[in-house]
């Protein structure tokens, strides 16, 4: 009975060996658009989340630069730490996209590796290889991060781009008044006031940021929901909602205060909303175009 039993675990073991070299083989023949869209996929989510955390960084970093300079007059006149935040955080961005790929691989090993782990049963690792499907796993991989791919890059993307926006306004509007007059003055205060222009931003349409960021989860979630053919017939309302939502909330504190911050906040939505909505759901449609074509 014993030599029986082992004659089976012998059988098993040969068995496993070629069940490996046919996993092998399948993981070699993955289509490569399939590691490609992963890796994209990946790099999206977290270069979008690197820009999330980077928006809320800046406005912190923002707050704290005013309160040291106005409190503790302790930080020089020409120094800002909003605006280093804010470099800093798309620097960091780009960092992040550029190593997507490399996680992404890394996931992928680990997640094909899980068939071939040995547990010391072989008629359980055996059974566990039978049912192995390298390609069924790296698509499950693909769908599961799917909506994250969409809703924290452009989560993160319609947050952090207009504090961009708000370097360019802000440089505009310090720099044509008082440039002409004395330019190092005009770029002094230029780089001292970003960091109190952020929170003036924040304290008066600071709300705002947080709507359309609800706003972005929303669509991405609908998105990733729908079927193809559903969001290429009767797409879920994006960028133009999102912008109308967000000015009308922009109305209120800011709006008391006469047009101008409601002007602004439609422009830089225009600016941001409707590209980066569009962009999302066109990305998304070509990926799952790409996957349905084999």
């Amino acid at each position: 009975m014993r030599a029986t039993y082992r004659d089976d675990e012998d059988v098993a073991r040969l068995h496993i060996e070629s069940l490996l070299e046919r996993h092998r083989a399948q993981v070699d023949a993955l289509p490569e658009h399939l590691r490609r869209i992963h890796g994209r996929r990946v790099a999206r989510s977290l270069a979008g989340a690197v820009a999330l955390a980077g928006a809320l960084v800046v406005a912190a970093v923002s707050a704290i630069g005013v309160v040291v300079n106005d409190v503790m007059n302790l930080l020089a006149a020409h120094s800002s730490g909003g605006m280093v935040a804010l470099l800093a955080a798309w620097a960091a961005v780009a960092i992040a996209y550029a190593l997507g790929p490399r996680l992404a691989r890394a996931k992928l090993h680990d997640a094909l590796a899980c068939d071939v782990r040995r547990s010391g049963d072989v008629h359980g690792d055996r059974a566990r290889l039978e049912a192995a499907a390298p390609e069924a796993r790296v698509r499950a991989l693909l769908d599961d991060e799917e909506h994250r791919s969409i809703v924290l890059p452009l989560a993160g993307f319609v947050v952090l781009a207009p504090l961009s926006l708000h370097l360019v306004f802000h440089a505009v509007r310090y720099g044509a008044t008082a440039a002409m007059n004395h330019p190092l003055i005009a770029f002094d205060r230029w780089i001292a006031e970003f960091d109190r222009w952020i929170v003036l931003s924040m304290v008066l349409v600071g709300h705002v940021h947080a709507i359309v960021a609800y706003l972005s989860f929303r669509y991405a979630r609908a998105l990733h929901e729908g079927t193809t053919k559903t969001l290429v017939a009767a797409p879920p309302p994006g960028g133009v909602r999102a912008l109308g939502i967000a000015v009308f909330a922009s109305l209120f504190p800011g709006g008391l205060l006469g047009l101008m911050l409601p002007l602004i906040v439609a422009a830089t939505g225009a600016l941001v909303l409707l590209p980066a909505f569009h962009l999302a759901r066109a990305r998304l449609l070509d990926e799952r175009r790409q996957l349905a074509a084999d």
